[in-house]
């Protein structure tokens, strides 16, 4: 129903137009011996197309109506009289009103139809732009949110508000007093609609209805399918991608688990990977003293579980200290310091690293665990090279004597000792008290100079109590310019072990 100011306004136009139209055929009238008939036609066939053009269908009739019969009043024989001496007049009459009525008909269409393809155009780019606002949503929590906060401004509604359902819960976002929760919950059973002055969009993705969009204030059922479709494909994207985005991250992980971060990097941007020498690393070596009884004695599922607890407790040793996990063997576990990230400090961490696992596995000799198994452990520095080989289940490996030093280091070992080689013996014997052991055979007949590392050097621990102590910090800092990337709490006590106070003893150490 329309206000009365709008009545008022249409009543105004009609009166102007007839005004309008009586002015010019008075005008007319007083020139009339100047002027055709057909001028005076054609004269107000053009103020009715204005008033077509300008103004609605009432106006124009009105003002067709009053040219017609002031034509015929002012313009027809006899004069001053709406009667008509030629029956002719009459059809001439008629065929103006019709053609004034028709001529202003198809202006208004024309005119009504530029509006509406301007209201199209319109809505078109306000859809496009709400588009590219939604092109940045990267989560279904952010489509809601550009929803609604460029859904105002785009397409100039006081408010506008969102429902998100996850799961059996259903979460609002924006806030619009004249959009109710219930009228968002009910818009997932229906399909776009308009009522009460709110226009509600259902949001499907596939079969699944995941909330709804609700505007203030009425639109076009095509606008609202529109949007409807617009979020609907943009939250298909947004799953899409964080599918993906999931698939990659697990993917990442799992080259990661096989690969040093580096080298991962350069397969992933060159599809190979260079071999490369690194001058300077430290590598342990550790089996497990009592594994080959274990496997005579336990199911293979208990073995297995057994090796999985231990080396979960070296995986996570070697990730505070920055080490680089290389495989495992059976029961043997390699790790490697200095490689692929240089790091002087390398033989010094290594060594802490070493007393951590030793003290995992002291832990563990228990009555109540399935087995009791010690540890051998061999620690050796020098050079290696370094590559990924095969194509097919690649894997990162390292190869040189280096290797094979560590590997005899750990095999001339003890039982629950860190066995360490000359060369990184003469690397880490300022920080750790190590003991002699003279030549040592290997299984290849040579004889190596080994050492027995048996805990931190007094000196460095001062009876500070502290962890880690500051004596050992401050040299740590001296010798490599960086804070150590951990320290065991055990290791700040001396013996450090009872094992290692037992060897000692027995060594004269």
């Amino acid at each position: 129903m329309l206000p009365a100011n709008a009545h008022l306004r249409g009543a105004a136009r009609i009166v102007a137009a007839v005004a309008v139209v009586c002015a010019l055929l008075l005008i007319e009238f007083h020139f009339h011996s100047a002027l055709r008939n057909t001028t005076v036609t054609y004269t107000l066939l053009l103020a009715i197309l204005v008033f077509a053009i300008r103004w609605d269908r009432a106006e124009t009739i009105a003002a067709s109506v009053a040219a017609s019969l002031g034509f015929l009043y002012f313009f027809q024989e006899p004069a001053y009289t709406l009667k008509a001496n030629d029956p002719e007049s009459y059809v001439a009459v008629a065929g103006f009103l019709i053609t004034a009525i028709v001529v202003s008909q198809t202006a208004l269409n024309a005119r009504k139809r530029a509006a509406e393809a301007l209201a199209r155009k319109r809505e078109t780019e306000q859809l496009y732009e709400l588009g590219q606002a939604l092109l940045a949503s990267d989560s279904l929590q952010t489509t809601a949110w550009i929803a609604i906060n460029q859904a105002i401004p785009i397409f100039g509604v006081p408010g506008a508000a969102f429902y998100l359902r996850a799961g059996d819960e259903i979460h609002r976002a924006g806030a619009s007093e004249s959009i109710s929760d219930d009228v968002l919950r009910a818009a997932c059973d229906f399909e776009v609609s308009a009522r009460s002055g709110v226009s509600l969009v259902p949001i499907r993705v596939g079969e699944e209805c995941i909330g709804s969009l609700g505007l203030a204030g009425v639109r076009s059922e095509t606008v609202l399918k529109s949007i409807a479709s617009l979020l609907a494909t943009v939250l298909l994207r947004v799953r899409a991608g964080e599918k993906l985005l999931v698939e990659k991250r697990v993917s990442e992980s799992l080259l990661l688990n096989i690969l040093p971060g580096e080298v991962a990097d350069e397969l992933r941007a060159k599809g190979l990977v260079s071999p490369k020498y690194f001058e300077d690393v430290t590598i342990l070596f550790t089996d497990f003293v009592g594994f080959t009884l274990s496997t005579e004695k336990l199911a293979a599922e208990e073995l297995v579980e057994l090796l999985h607890d231990y080396f979960t407790a070296f995986d996570q040793i070697i990730t505070r200290y920055k080490l680089e996990k290389m495989k495992t063997i059976g029961d043997s576990y390699m790790c490697i310091s200095g490689l692929p990230n240089r790091n002087p400090a390398h033989p010094v961490d290594m060594v802490m690293a070493a007393f951590e696992m030793l003290e995992a596995v002291r832990q563990r000799q228990r009555p109540d665990r399935l087995a009791q198994w010690k540890v051998r452990i061999g620690i050796h520095t020098g050079p290696v090279i370094a590559g990924v080989v095969g194509i097919n289940k690649f894997a990162f490996d390292i190869w040189g004597d280096t290797v094979n030093y560590s590997s005899r280091m750990e095999s001339s070992g003890e039982a629950n000792r860190i066995n360490l080689s000359e060369r990184t013996y003469s690397r880490v014997k300022d920080f750790f008290a190590c003991e002699y052991r003279g030549k040592v055979q290997t299984k290849e007949k040579r004889e190596l100079d080994m050492y027995f590392a048996n805990g931190v050097l007094p000196v460095l621990l001062n009876g500070s109590g502290h962890t880690p102590p500051p004596a050992f910090v401050r040299r740590y800092n001296v010798y490599f310019q960086k804070d150590p990337p951990s320290f065991p709490a055990f290791l700040a006590e001396q013996p450090v072990s009872e094992a290692i106070a037992e060897s000692i003893l027995v060594h004269g150490r």
